[in-house]
């Protein structure tokens, strides 16, 4: 029986909202995924799932 991969768990950068696939980490059937340890394009090391984020845009200056 062919085997279908796993969906990646998507992560999103806190400071500038670039989107990450996670790393698989360990073995088995399923594959859990972690962030990555910074961001590529700001450097921020802080990252939330896609699941839990919620985007709040601020209107400066008005």
């Amino acid at each position: 029986m062919a085997h279908s991969p796993d969906m990646p768990e998507r992560f999103v950068c806190t400071n500038c909202h670039a989107i990450f696939a996670g790393t698989p980490e360990g073995q088995g059937d399923s594959a859990d995924f972690r962030a990555p340890d910074t961001c590529s394009a700001c450097g921020e090391t802080a990252f939330v799932s896609i699941e839990r984020f919620v985007y709040q845009h601020q209107n400066e200056g008005i």
